[in-house]
C-alpha cells in the first residue's frame, strides 16, 4: 500500500488486516508500504487474489494496536510461562497477544497475565525479559518500535472447534507422560530461511551448542510448535562458518544462537506469516521413546515372564496389577540417561 493509505487507514509495516473482496472472500493478510504503489490503489499476492475472488474493489478493517513500554520484570517473574502486563492492554487485547517489532518484522506470541502492585500502577507495560528483547531484535529503547495487538487466529466451525480440543488433550496427555519419563526443555527460537539445499528436505538447522542445550543429537527429531499447530524435522547442525548463508547478520554469536531453519513447505503448513516469527522448539518425546524401544522390550518381556512364572497361581488380576505397576520403573529406569541430559 501507498504510505499516505496506511497513515489514513492508521497501520504499520507487518501489522495484520482483514480484507474483504466485493466480488465475496476475505482474508488476513500483512501489510506493507510502497511508495511505488499508487494512493488507493494495493498490489496483492496471488494467494490472496484467490482468497479474495478476484475482486477488482477490496475493503480493508484494520485490527486494533498501539505502541507498548517495556517494564522490566522481577527475578522470580523471568521463568514463569506468562508474561505480565499492565490491565489496560490485558482488557483491550485480552490475554494472548502478539508483540511485533515494526522495524524488522521479528514477532513473538505471549500469553499474558495481569501485572497486580498495590504500591504503584501501570499502563501500557508489558513485562519482557532480555532473551524475549533478543528474539524482538530490539535494545534498551523500544520507543516507536514495539507494538501489541491482539493474536490472529483462524476461524473455525463448531467441529473443528471440537477436533482441536480433543487433540490439544491428547497432546497434552502425552506431552505430561513423556515428561515424566523423558523429559525436555523448551525454548523460544526465531524462524529464518535454511540452505537452499536443504528446501527439499524435511530438516530443521540449529546451532549445535542449541542443540546439546535441548538434549538431542543431529538427525534426532525436534518439535516444532507455532500457536496450536506442531511439525516434527530430523534436526542437524547449522555451519557456523556461513551463518550469513541463512540470515542477515547483526552480532554474529546472539543471532545464531537464536535462530531456527525449516524449509518453506514446513513454514506454510505452520502457518508461520513471516521470517522472524518466534516459534516453540523440544525435543521429541515420542521419537526417543521409539528409539530406545529395542533397550526396553528384552527388560519388560523378561520381567512379564518372570511375574507370570512367580505369581501364576495367585490368579489374572495379581498378575495384570504387577505388571501395571512394575513396568513403569524399568522404563523409567531404561530411560534415565536420556532423562539425565535435561534435568
Amino acid at each position: 500500500m501507498n504510505p499516505e493509505d496506511m497513515k489514513k487507514l492508521n497501520v504499520v509495516d507487518y501489522l495484520f488486516v482483514t480484507v474483504e473482496g466485493s466480488d465475496g472472500g476475505h482474508a488476513a493478510c500483512m501489510v506493507f508500504a510502497n511508495t511505488e504503489v499508487e494512493v488507493e490503489h494495493v498490489k496483492m499476492s496471488k494467494r490472496l487474489a484467490r482468497y479474495l475472488k478476484r475482486s477488482t474493489h477490496i475493503g480493508i478493517r484494520p485490527v486494533a494496536y498501539q505502541f507498548v513500554e517495556r517494564g522490566i520484570p522481577k527475578i522470580d517473574d523471568i521463568n514463569k510461562k506468562v508474561v505480565y502486563a499492565s490491565k489496560d492492554i490485558i482488557e483491550k487485547y485480552s490475554n494472548q497477544v502478539e508483540l511485533i517489532n515494526i522495524e524488522n518484522g521479528y514477532r513473538i506470541q505471549l500469553d499474558l497475565e495481569l501485572k497486580d502492585d498495590a504500591t504503584r500502577t501501570f499502563t501500557n507495560k508489558i513485562f519482557i525479559n532480555r532473551y524475549h528483547m533478543l528474539l524482538l531484535g530490539l535494545t534498551k529503547s523500544v520507543e516507536d518500535r514495539l507494538v501489541v495487538a491482539k493474536m490472529m487466529k483462524n476461524e473455525q466451525s463448531a467441529m473443528q472447534k471440537f477436533r482441536h480440543s480433543a487433540h490439544d488433550f491428547y497432546n497434552n496427555a502425552i506431552e505430561k507422560l513423556g515428561d515424566f519419563f523423558i523429559g525436555y526443555r523448551e525454548l523460544e527460537l526465531r524462524i529464518g530461511y535454511i540452505y537452499p539445499f536443504d528446501e527439499n528436505h524435511k530438516v530443521a538447522r540449529i546451532h549445535p551448542n542449541i542443540r546439546k542445550f535441548l538434549g538431542v543429537q543431529e538427525n534426532e527429531r525436534l518439535v516444532i510448535t507455532y500457536i496450536r499447530r506442531a511439525e516434527r524435522l530430523p534436526v542437524l547442525d547449522l555451519d557456523t562458518k556461513h551463518v550469513n548463508e541463512v540470515f542477515k547478520v547483526d552480532d554474529e554469536f546472539i543471532d545464531s544462537h537464536l535462530y531456527i531453519g525449516i524449509p518453506a513447505t514446513t513454514r506454510n503448513r505452520l502457518g508461520i506469516p513471516n521470517i522472524g516469527s518466534v516459534v516453540k522448539v523440544r525435543r521429541s518425546m515420542k521419537f526417543l521413546l521409539m528409539k530406545h524401544i529395542n533397550k526396553l522390550i528384552l527388560p519388560l518381556i523378561a520381567l512379564w515372564f518372570t511375574i507370570i512364572s512367580l505369581v501364576r497361581d495367585s490368579g489374572l488380576w495379581l498378575i495384570i496389577c504387577l505388571i501395571l505397576i512394575l513396568s513403569p520403573i524399568i522404563i523409567f529406569a531404561s530411560l534415565s540417561e536420556e532423562r539425565s541430559k535435561v534435568k
